[in-house]
């Protein structure tokens, strides 16, 4: 029997009790409802208000999801966090699952005095199959540096021949037209090319099982752009000198578990877990729960006139 799906949310508010707040960014393709057994543990256990966000375009309408590129993620995240911090000015607990974790640890570089802690559940700091790397590269490469390129050569190869008077203004014209007309059927090709997401696991919500709100395909132009993202996450990674705390599952088919480890252990104070046979989405798994509420309840911020956060 096929399960009912989620409705698409953009963000889900937890309000806590005590003064510690914590954002949380949601993974790429799906919503933040994965993330809300996390956001509820830390409610009941530490006391935390908790906003549980969604990627940017990650409406639920495909042609916009098609559309989205890594800077329009970016952007939409460190816009919804400085909104948040702002509503206290107090500094805030960011964190965030897969794709979501790279988000929060560039926001967090960006903003060292507003992020007291830093939380990075199954980050997608390398994915674990080589092959999907070399994909993002080789895609990345073509449609935003071989397709201009070749258009700016052509143009010029023109410019230059009309220079010389050895093509006629009309020639020039065409030829330039005709330049134009192919670099955009060709970036119109790739735009168009797509894979298939797997399907998310279940969750459950009031004793049923029910699938979180996912797409089904995804831009090979749009995984392009999430390389430098990777890329840059990893860089600031190693730079970052704030309390931050890495939970892997150590059956996780999506990252390379040996690599984001390696990262993680250059990364000077940084807390690292792995919990036995989890998968990728270890977010939703007690284990994961009980090591992040417990950096959330030493890291959170809580001033002596505020009441301390229980201790999980």
């Amino acid at each position: 029997m096929e399960l009912p799906t989620l409705p698409w949310s953009q963000e889900i508010l937890i309000p806590g009790s005590g003064r510690a707040r914590v954002m949380l960014i949601g993974g790429f393709g799906a919503g933040p409802e994965s993330l809300r057994e996390l956001g509820d543990a830390l409610e009941t256990r530490v006391g935390a208000t908790v906003l549980l966000a969604g990627i940017a375009r990650h409406t639920g309408d495909a042609r916009e999801f098609l559309r989205s590129r890594s800077w329009h993620f970016l952007n939409e995240a460190e816009r919804r966090f400085l909104g948040f911090w702002g509503e206290r000015s107090d500094p805030v607990l960011l964190g965030g699952y897969s794709t979501g974790a790279l988000l929060a640890l560039l926001i967090a570089a960006r903003h060292p005095d507003k992020v007291t802690g830093l939380v990075l559940t199954s980050p997608a700091l390398r994915l674990a199959r080589a092959e999907k790397q070399v994909v993002g590269y080789a895609v990345g490469s073509f449609y935003y540096v071989a397709l201009p390129a070749a258009l700016l050569g052509s143009l010029l190869a023109l410019a230059w021949g009309r220079h010389r008077r050895r093509v006629s203004s009309s020639h020039t014209l065409l030829g330039a037209l005709g330049s134009m007309a192919v670099v955009a059927a060709a970036a119109a090709g790739v735009r168009s090319l797509t894979v298939p997401l797997e399907t998310s696991l279940p969750l459950t919500r009031d004793g049923q099982q029910v699938l979180p709100a996912h797409f089904t395909r995804a831009s090979l132009v749009t995984g392009s752009t999430l390389v430098p993202l990777q890329l840059a996450a990893r860089w600031r990674l190693r730079k970052l000198t704030m309390p931050v705390c890495l939970v892997f599952g150590e059956e996780d088919e999506v990252v390379d578990i040996r690599f984001a480890t390696l990262q993680a252990a250059s990364s000077r104070g940084a807390e690292l877990h792995v919990v036995p046979k989890a998968p990728h989405r270890v977010v939703t798994l007690e284990e994961c729960h009980q090591i992040v509420c417990d950096f959330v309840a030493r890291h959170a911020y809580n001033p002596p006139d505020s009441p301390t956060a229980a201790s999980p």
